[in-house]
């Protein structure tokens, strides 16, 4: 019996020895299985990584798509100048031709009025005088010059009846068309007031400038003298140019502005005319040009008039 308990101990002790090694590996086969889901779940990670990159690469090519479309409406707007840029060249040739021949009308003109200029001196010296003259002569008829005080007797819109007082005129005859009378013998009588063609000091311009014709092919042109100095108090006159007293008179005006050329004068004396005929006012028939601003004045800037002197009797404000 003492043999058998020590055999049954062994006995146990080797079943349990054999049975925690079976234990064990039945513990380690769970241990084996759960690393086993452990590897097959990473898996389908990657698998699903590309899925998003064939997605953000779909869009990208709508994308090129867009960006080419644009292109082609960019590259048809640069057509639209380069044609504009051709026409350029056409209006640059015109104007400069146009520059071309206005230099040239000018540069004629002053060689016409200022022939001392020597070819030699090209045509900067020549426009250059012509800016000079035309600056001198703009600022002396643009400073206001000195016009005669008159009595206003009637006013009918651009018509007027005028009493001027006693004056004193520089005058001077040449013949030819009219405006180039007027040219010459206003050149002649600037000499005189501003002491080129006398000796002694210069006089002060005064305003209207007048022509006149009888008809027989002259024109005459005169100055006004300052108001207040008698004939006898003025500087003597050199050869062509005769002072003249010309007494107290009533004048009926007519007053327009613009370019007074001929068609125009002629115009506004026929009105003035038929004016005076409807008034019954007897005058002396010959019609007086008036001209009070300087030829580079605006035409709508400046003063004209035409005037006729009226007899002594009768009429209104008759002295």
């Amino acid at each position: 019996m003492a043999d058998e308990q020590p055999k049954r101990r062994r006995t146990a002790k080797a079943a349990t020895t054999a049975a925690k090694p079976k234990a064990a590996a039945a513990k380690k086969a769970p241990a084996r299985k759960a690393a086993e889901p452990k590897a097959v779940t990473p898996a389908p990670a990657p698998a699903a990584t590309p899925k998003p990159a064939a997605k953000t690469r779909t869009p990208a090519k709508p994308r090129a798509a867009v960006a080419k479309k644009p292109a082609a409406p960019k590259a048809a707007k640069p057509a639209a100048p380069r044609k504009a840029a051709a026409k350029v060249p056409d209006t640059a040739k015109a104007a400069a031709a146009a520059a071309t021949a206005a230099v040239e009308r000018a540069v004629s003109a002053v060689k016409k009025a200022a022939p001392e200029v020597t070819p030699r001196a090209g045509l900067f010296a020549a426009l250059g005088t012509a800016a000079i003259a035309a600056g001198a002569f703009f600022v002396w008829r643009a400073s206001r010059a000195d016009e005669p005080r008159y009595q206003t007797i009637e006013s009918d819109g651009p018509i007027e009846v005028r009493k001027y007082p006693a004056l004193v005129t520089a005058g001077t005859e040449h013949r030819g068309q009219r405006q180039a009378a007027l040219e010459e013998g206003f050149r002649v009588l600037a000499d005189y007031i501003f002491a080129k063609s006398r000796a002694g000091a210069r006089l002060p311009m005064t305003a209207p400038v007048l022509s006149d014709t009888e008809g027989d092919g002259s024109w005459r042109t005169r100055f006004l003298m300052p108001t207040g100095k008698a004939r006898g108090e003025l500087p003597s006159a050199p050869a062509g140019v005769e002072l003249i007293a010309e007494p107290a008179r009533r004048v009926a005006a007519i007053r327009f502005s613009g370019r007074a050329d001929d068609a125009e004068l002629n115009a506004k004396e026929g009105a003035l005319r038929s004016w005076l005929k409807l008034r019954g006012l007897p005058n002396e028939g010959k019609a007086v040009h008036a001209f009070y601003n300087a030829p580079f004045l605006p035409g709508r800037m400046r003063r004209n008039e035409v005037m006729i002197v009226l007899s002594d009797e009768g009429g209104t404000g008759a002295a």
